[in-house]
């Protein structure tokens, strides 16, 4: 047996509200975790081509993983 809902315009107004801010969420935090990603990497951090850090290395050596 298959339930259906029958949605208001208003009903679908508002979820599409609702899935356009989620949209903008995941794209907001998707664009910080990739710069973190990246920083893990390089040791840069860059947001938006602009460099905020650079990790600074003890004595010249590498970041070694242990």
């Amino acid at each position: 047996m298959v339930v259906t809902h029958n949605l208001t315009k208003e009903q679908k107004k508002i979820l599409e509200r609702m899935q356009n801010r989620i949209d903008y969420i995941i794209k907001a935090y998707k664009e910080y975790l990739d710069a973190l990603a990246e920083f893990d990497r390089t040791g840069i951090l860059k947001i938006r081509g602009k460099v905020l850090y650079v990790r600074k290395y003890k004595s010249g050596q590498e970041n070694e993983d242990k």
